[in-house]
């Protein structure tokens, strides 16, 4: 028997459909046009369920059977007086029309149903797994030696483009980190950098000099982690090291200065655009790093440094500015925000995207399907330009760790 798959189901997870799904699959004209209308909703994160449920129909064509049904012909419902216009029941039509069962997240379409005795099939759960930029692998001192006499050529872990693997020993001892370059993994052995600004930048596992190997190999790299794990003091020591050396003439951070969540707002501040973005969290951020308000400002002055509120970034372009840009703190960004962010990026530039959309997300119109960063993860990973890597271990304090348990 086959299944009509509602509106709801194709635009909040429409990969459940290829998730042990033998039957075959309805879609209806209604559930098209009500994708379609919502494609142009301003609520972008509609729209972008929209789009996303879009792809998934001109993607997987061979997969369903389509099914025009402008007018309701089932007599239960003609003759059970229900609402003919209504698009839910046009879709209930379809069930009774075509004998098929019907999946939905509606719970008024799911009642009805039952009321007409139609069979729910339950959208099951798919268990994801989050991308991190690297696979771990633990092997036994013969996995071991077999891997290094026979395994360096050959993807045997199905690696991404620039996805890392971390490898451990017998008793879980990281002992080496490879990426695979798409012919062979390359092993990540960096050398210690050092910044006249933020002194000696030095990987302290192989997981931070995984981050150091992308920023060197790759024109993009997302690094993700919780509050203490050195994604920002490995971001800023890399650009402050390239700018020093010549290898990039500015930084640019794009930062979208949100308050941090259930904080008491101080209002407006007074000043220049700089003088306001120094008195919110980059100017505290840049302060914990650089040391110095007058380092800081010295370098504002000499254009080295440009901050930029993500509001601002529309038409501005990088290209020629031989930049390193850094989009700081991108979890709070929608994916509107950083698709306009990475659409500004020159090819002359390279670009470091730093965060944690797990845990320190600020605000609502960020979380739920509509989080940039995450988003962005999903649409790079595997690409030639880009590397991304997750930090899980904290350094900054023994406090900062038991804080991070509360």
């Amino acid at each position: 028997m086959a299944i009509v798959i509602d509106t709801n189901i194709l635009m909040n997870n429409p990969e459940i459909l290829l998730n042990g799904i033998e039957e075959e699959l309805i879609i209806s004209s209604i559930v098209i046009e009500e994708t379609d209308h919502l494609k142009e909703s301003n609520d972008n994160q509609k729209a972008f369920k929209a789009r996303r449920g879009t792809r998934w129909l001109k993607k997987n064509e061979d997969r369903y059977k389509f099914v025009l049904n402008d007018v309701i012909k089932s007599e239960q419902l003609i003759n059970g007086e229900f609402d003919l216009s209504k698009n839910d029941n046009k879709i209930l039509d379809v069930c009774l029309r075509e004998k098929a069962k019907i999946m939905s997240l509606d719970f008024n379409v799911v009642l009805k149903a039952k009321a007409l005795g139609i069979e729910i099939v339950e959208s099951k759960p798919i268990d994801y797994k989050e991308y991190k930029g690297y696979i771990e692998k633990q092997l036994t001192d013969e996995e071991l030696a077999n891997f290094y006499q026979y395994g360096l050529h050959k993807n045997i872990y199905d690696l991404l483009l620039n996805e890392y693997l971390i490898i451990k020993d017998s008793n879980g001892y990281t002992v080496d980190s490879y990426k695979w370059n798409g012919e062979e993994l390359v092993q990540t052995d960096v050398k210690n950098m050092k910044s006249m600004l933020l002194g000696v930048l030095k990987p302290l596992d192989r997981y931070q000099m995984c981050v150091l190997d992308s920023f060197q190999s790759n024109q993009i790299t997302m690094v993700k982690g919780k509050a203490g794990s050195g994604k920002s003091y490995l971001s800023m020591g890399y650009l402050f090291h390239q700018l020093e050396k010549g290898r990039i003439e500015k930084i640019i951070i794009f930062t979208n200065p949100v308050a941090t969540r259930n904080a008491a707002k101080l209002g407006f501040y007074p000043g220049t655009k700089n003088e306001k973005l120094l008195d919110s969290s980059i100017g505290n951020f840049l302060s914990s790093k650089l040391g110095d308000i007058m380092a800081i400002e010295m370098l504002l002055q000499q254009n080295k440094l440009v901050l930029l509120p993500l509001s601002d970034i529309r038409g501005y372009d990088t290209s020629n500015m031989k930049a390193g840009i850094y989009i700081t703190e991108a979890q709070n960004t929608s994916i509107d925000l950083m698709k306009l962010a990475l659409q500004r990026i020159g090819e002359d530039c390279t670009c470091i995207i730093d965060g944690d959309y797990n845990t320190q997300v600020d605000d609502v119109n960020f979380e739920n399907g509509n989080n940039g960063m995450k988003r962005m993860s999903e649409v790079f990973k595997g690409q030639s330009i880009y590397g991304e890597v997750e930090l899980d271990k904290i350094y900054r304090s023994k406090i900062a760790n038991i804080a991070n348990e509360m």
